[in-house]
């Protein structure tokens, strides 16, 4: 039984990429190796073109198949830390004979590098270490490959760098095994802090749109291109600024390492936390490990509003000229969230709301006029972590958001995927309407969740919020679901209405329908708003239901 669950389950895993593995590919042949000094040298013109390059080749599509991401922690951190760190003394072992098994972690049995599946898990918040590396090395064609060797050296330098750690912190305080430096988490968070590198990365994200004009005012979604871009120069400059911490752990300067970096730094602050917590409810971190997800999180993404989360625009799109010179608060206020994207996260559907609003406003409908609050989740962690880099971003979103909302009459919702998905769990706080395109309603088994530290306790807690959610709102707003055929879209939303109530479902009188379910059959996809718009109808769909509500 458990040898047909584990082929079923690599089947699955050979059918998934996620454009960002693509993108981790091709960065790891952005640095080159100098054989008189066995080190690698940072080409950040290629790390940056590698990324450009990338956006042009063909990506596999989320399947209809069970997912396969790994969301069980550990009931041990330090079992799981040792784990990691077997894999990497495994690596050095078996170097330049065949590749080595290695344990899958969901079902206790050894696989061997054909069967097992890509590193699949965020790359920025994975505390893999040993993985990573495992996995590309296990990408190489031949024991002979620059980026083989580069692995084998990288798991090299942390199995020396833990037991010069180890040793060291066994000399000074006498007990225990502090596995890295401390201090080394906070201060690669510290480096990612710097205000030049802010400053540097808001550059990156003004000038990387300048040519395609991609104002939020202008644009609903971006361009994959221009987006895999802007997040190659993210990268370099992370690692830039992170030099001295990957040299002081031996690692070579490239994505790969500083990947391993991240996973080396988080799975030790699993290990400090030590909690007994079982292994399907919060993670934990420590304090400097929350920190360090709170940087990662704040660097990369594409939006330089301060807090890369909440940006307001009252009236949104009108001229100062046009309202008189000046920009009042409307009564009616439309709240915006953001999606996944291509990677790298950013506030949404602000072309189509500032032609809505402009629209109104020439037609003297001056009344209907509405601000926009653009919520997004730099995280990905479908509104589930904080700024602090905890898991109670719900508490904190809902906060903000009440508050903001507090002065209108009206308040509507819109979100696209992981947008749409908040749209519902924030359902309740609309007043009017609410217009969630492609939302996830259960997380477990979802594909687009890449994040391992989401676990099945967050996953169910995220369900059962959002079915709550939804059932509060439908006592006075209408619910609009938006859907292509894909399979996985059509079970989101048959598991939602299976949830409900006759009454919220009742076609005998479609005005008092209190929830519908818009099912596109021409779009095969997961990606509706984009079709909607692409096909010149998102604008009159966002104006019947977020305005008329119909």
């Amino acid at each position: 039984l458990i040898a047909t669950l584990f082929a079923a389950k690599c089947h699955a895993r050979r059918q998934r990429q996620q454009p960002i593995l693509l993108l981790v590919t091709l960065l790891g042949a952005a640095a080159s190796c100098n054989a008189t000094t066995a080190r690698w040298a940072l080409r950040p013109a290629l790390l940056i073109s590698c990324a450009a390059v990338s956006s042009s080749l063909s990506v596999p599509s989320v399947t209809n198949e069970p997912a396969t991401t790994r969301c069980n922690a550990p009931m041990s951190p330090m079992d799981f830390f040792e784990e990691q760190l077997d894999l990497c003394k495994q690596m050095i072992d078996c170097n330049g004979a065949s590749h080595a098994l290695v344990r899958d972690n969901d079902l206790g049995i050894i696989a061997s590098a054909e069967t097992r599946a890509r590193f699949k898990e965020h790359p920025r918040c994975t505390a893999r270490f040993g993985e990573v590396l495992m996995h590309a090395r296990d990408n190489c064609a031949s024991t002979q490959d620059e980026e083989y060797q580069k692995a084998i050296y990288n798991a090299q330098s942390i199995v020396n760098y833990v037991d010069a750690c180890r040793n060291n912190y066994n000399s000074i305080n006498g007990n225990g095994a502090y596995p890295i430096r401390e201090g080394l988490i906070g201060d690669i968070a510290a480096a990612l802090t710097t205000q030049s590198l802010q400053n540097f990365r808001v550059r990156q994200i003004q000038d990387g749109f300048q040519d395609a004009v991609a104002s939020r005012k202008k644009l609903d979604f971006t361009l994959e291109q221009a987006d895999l871009e802007i997040l190659g120069r993210l990268y370099y400059s992370a690692i830039r600024s992170n030099a001295q911490y990957l040299d002081e752990v031996g690692l070579t300067p490239d994505h790969g390492s500083f990947t391993a970096l991240l996973a080396l730094c988080r799975a030790a602050s699993a290990e400090s936390a030590s909690s007994n917590l079982p292994h399907n409810s919060i993670p934990m971190l420590s304090n400097d490990g929350a920190k360090l997800d709170a940087a990662l999180t704040n660097h990369f993404n594409g939006i330089t509003a301060s807090g890369c989360r909440f940006l307001f625009s009252p009236q949104h799109g009108i001229a100062k000229h046009k309202s008189g010179g000046g920009i009042r608060r409307s009564s009616r206020l439309i709240i915006a969230f953001s999606s996944l994207g291509n990677g790298l996260v950013r506030h949404e559907f602000g072309g189509s709301l500032a032609k809505i609003n402009n629209q109104l406003y020439a037609s003297d409908d001056t009344i209907s006029v509405f601000d926009v609050l653009f919520v997004a989740d730099p995280s990905q962690s479908w509104y589930q972590k904080d700024s602090r880099g905890t898991f109670v971003g719900f508490e904190e979103y809902e906060q903000r958001i009440r508050v903001a909302s507090r002065p209108y009459d009206e308040v509507s919702i819109v979100g696209d995927s992981m947008g749409g998905s908040a749209a519902l769990l924030f359902s309740h706080l609309a007043t009017e309407s609410v217009v969630a395109f492609s939302p996830q309603v259960d997380l477990e088994g979802d594909g687009h969740v890449s994040r391992h530290d989401m676990t099945p306790f967050i996953r169910d807690r995220y369900r059962k919020r959002l079915l709550c959610s939804v059932k509060e709102a439908l006592a006075q707003v209408k619910i609009f679901v938006h859907r292509g055929v894909e399979e996985a879209d059509v079970g989101h939303t048959d598991r939602l209405l299976s949830r409900l109530s006759m009454n919220a479902l009742d076609d005998s009188d479609p005005s008092t329908r209190r929830i519908k379910v818009v099912e596109h059959k021409e779009c095969h996809h997961h990606q509706i708003a984009v079709h909607l718009k692409d096909q010149g109808q998102l604008t009159n769909v966002l104006t019947s239901n977020l305005i008329h509500g119909y």
